[in-house]
């Protein structure tokens, strides 16, 4: 059986680390926002009802077989709500997983050979192509057995889960670059050049909330050479990467900080000493594609109804290998059920190599399936339409809307897309526009202005924001129009200004009318927008804002689509996706300055004052270790590893030894007459914090280096 990576060996140790990890996190042994950091390296995220969570699982490529899909669809109905969620990132999801049943989740992952590792965190997230990658007409070579291999290696190194922030790589097959190499943190695109396949690259791309478009780091790199190229892109981000800040601290805001000049020369610092190394060169092990079936137990039906006819022009595509087709599942906000997987693998598995190269997830949040021979397509027909969550009645452009899943799940979500989503799809329904027209068409959002509804690159966009009237808050979005993607025109869709979401479903038609009646009178879309487009939304947008009712004329307009009570901040939370062992540098920060303030007041209790001159002590101690690639587990530990690292090295002074052997024997009586050098060694700690620069290094080492 083909899978789309290999396992590292190093993978089950680490998942056995995690699952003692729930258990003493469960126990109370582990600090909230030390877990936090744990458990989204591994692909975990808290969901906004306390310990549920999501799992999100690593497909390369966008890749799953048959077997594996039927396995997570399995998990999800067992432990989760029955869904398998597909994500823009060409990934699956489970959702509403307790936390007594993550650790056996991830366990029978493992079994089919999928994993959670580097689902969030920052850490190597998943490898993008083009969901029709290896068989579309259109590609230079299929890009998809240099993102598996690449997948494979990276996700063997252990320094590819504690990186100062997430760093995403993205492959195109053409000068399209559908799968946005300009905006990601490290992009190929294929170029075969004097008979070679290979790639440009491109780098510090990236969306979120400051979007950058990326820029051409190498104008050539041979296929095999790739990994050369991540791998010292890795390193160079690691060693001068941002730790410092979660705001500033993807590749984008490295390359804004050194300019090209500094951070070209950085890169080939390291580039130069791999890239001759042929050891290091990828196995680019070709996939096959427009097998024939030979003897499978498979009879072709044929449909002949005007339903089939008008399925096979919306869905299907011929592949570049004659016979075969490429055909899109349109899911209803990209979620699939158990009962209908099943029914998929079901027929995939009779067809050649159990259909072991025939699923991809696509970033519209569907699923593209190919190699289908063109005789069963009608039997592939039959059913989908069973499906309960497709969109098989609906234009493409419709199934294409992306939506992240916000407020209802997400603990940093403002608004609420998904329901949004459906009433923009309600009020096309009852339209009478030829939504046909809009093939290719992006119409994208985001429930807050993090991207993971990759709002800035649609060509109708809305992100969610606070809306307010006479001081009540209601669900609204900021508009965005005209990005442009492709090899040297990528550009972000700019704002041009907001409004309320029960608004928007009337604001689309309007919008889309207006653009179809005279999308034959311009050149393009982009055309349109300069000459007609811009005006008629800044109109449409004055005229809606004018009408948004008060509270008492209508408490609904305040309450987002499907939300049961009105919008409010107070379940906003800090995000997931960023979280670090870095994290707990501001938790102990806290505790320090928290315990310095009691200790400069006046105690009733020498026992009370003996425990908070411990607990400042300790945190001091632990405050800096992760600096160090450091995690002490035990109190011991912690005292050990800071007299070590930090004491014994001079970057804290050899005067508080003492105090550190008093507290890893837990001596509180003497520690308590020690009261005045705990607290000089706290502030100490606290100064050579200040003195830390970006990448974590102190000014004490560096004088020591130029000395």
């Amino acid at each position: 059986m083909k899978y789309f990576y290999e396992l590292p060996d190093s993978l089950i140790e680490e998942q056995e680390q995690f699952g003692r990890d729930i258990k003493q996190f469960v126990m109370g042994h582990i600090n909230p926002i030390q877990f936090k950091a744990i458990r989204v390296a591994h692909g975990v995220y808290e969901q906004r009802q306390n310990h549920t969570y999501m799992i999100r699982i690593r497909c390369a490529a966008g890749g799953i077989n048959p077997h594996q899909l039927r396995k997570v669809a399995h998990l999800a109905e067992t432990y989760g709500n029955g869904e398998v969620h597909v994500t823009t990132r060409q990934e699956v999801q489970i959702h509403d997983v307790l936390i007594e049943d993550v650790m056996k989740v991830i366990t029978e992952l493992r079994e089919v050979n999928l994993s959670s590792r580097g689902g969030g965190g920052n850490t190597i997230r998943n490898i993008l192509t083009p969901p029709t990658s290896g068989v579309d007409h259109q590609e230079v070579f299929d890009v998809d057995p240099h993102a598996i291999a690449l997948t494979t290696r990276l996700i063997a190194e252990k320094d590819s889960w504690n990186l100062p922030r997430k760093f995403k790589i993205a492959f195109s097959f053409n000068e399209k670059d559908t799968s946005y190499t300009q905006a990601t943190c490290l992009g190929f695109l294929a170029e075969i050049r004097n008979g070679q396949k290979g790639f440009k690259v491109y780098c510090a791309g990236g969306m979120g909330a400051k979007p950058m478009v990326g820029n051409l780091l190498l104008d050539f790199v041979p296929g095999e050479k790739i990994y050369q190229v991540a791998k010292s892109l890795k390193r160079m981000f690691d060693k001068h990467g941002n730790r410092k800040s979660k705001t500033t601290s993807r590749i984008k805001f490295l390359w804004k900080k050194l300019q090209r000049e500094e951070f070209e020369k950085l890169f080939f610092l390291e580039f130069n000493k791999i890239k001759d190394d042929a050891s290091l060169d990828l196995k680019i092990v070709p996939l096959e594609n427009g097998i024939e079936p030979t003897d499978i137990d498979l009879k072709p039906e044929k449909p002949t109804s005007e339903h089939f006819s008008k399925w096979v022009k919306r869905f299907t595509a011929k592949q570049k290998q004659a016979g075969f087709y490429i055909v899109k599942i349109p899911l209803r906000l990209g979620d699939f059920l158990k009962e209908d997987v099943d029914k998929l693998v079901d027929f995939l598995t009779k067809l050649p190599q159990e259909g072991n190269n025939t699923i991809r997830c696509d970033r519209a949040q569907n699923v593209i399936l190919r190699n289908i021979p063109e005789r069963y397509l009608g039997n592939l027909f039959n059913i989908i339409t069973t499906f309960k969550q497709t969109l098989v009645d609906f234009a493409p452009f419709v199934a294409n809307m992306i939506n992240c899943t916000g407020a209802s799940t997400c603990k940093l979500g403002i608004c609420l897309p998904r329901g949004l989503s459906d009433a923009i799809r309600k009020s096309l329904a009852e339209s009478k526009l030829d939504l046909d027209e809009l093939d290719g068409f992006r119409l994208n959002m985001s429930g807050c202005p993090n991207t993971c509804g990759m709002h800035h690159v649609a060509h109708l966009g809305f992100f969610g924001k606070v809306g307010r009237k006479d001081g009540n808050m209601f669900p609204a979005y900021n508009v965005l129009l005209g990005a442009r993607i492709g090899f040297g025109k990528t550009q972000y869709a700019k704002k041009y200004g907001e409004i309320a979401a029960h608004q928007i479903p009337s604001f689309v038609s309007d919008f889309l009318e207006h653009y179809l009646a005279r999308k034959k009178d311009h050149l393009d879309y982009y055309e349109y927008l300069e000459k007609e487009g811009i005006d008629f939304t800044l109109s449409k947008l004055e005229k809606y804002n004018q009408l948004v009712p008060t509270l008492e004329e209508n408490e609904n307009y305040y309450r987002d689509f499907g939300a049961k009570k009105r919008l409010s901040l107070s379940e906003i939370g800090t995000a997931e996706c960023s979280a670090g062992m870095f994290d707990m540098i501001g938790v102990d920060k806290k505790i320090i300055n928290k315990n310095l303030k009691v200790l400069n007041e006046k105690m009733d209790s020498s026992d009370l004052e003996k425990e908070v001159i411990y607990q400042l002590i300790f945190s001091t101690a632990r405050m800096l270790l992760v600096t160090r690639g450091l995690e002490g587990r035990t109190p011991s530990e912690v005292f050990e590893q800071f007299r070590k690292h930090f004491v014994i090295t001079n970057l804290v002074s050899t005067a508080y030894e003492n105090l550190l052997l008093l507290a890893k024997k837990k001596d509180l009586a003497n520690l308590l007459l020690e009261k005045k050098k705990v607290i000089d060694l706290a502030g100490e700690v606290l100064a050579l914090y200040a003195s830390m620069d970006d990448s974590l290094r102190f000014k004490k080492e560096k004088m020591v280096k130029k000395s």
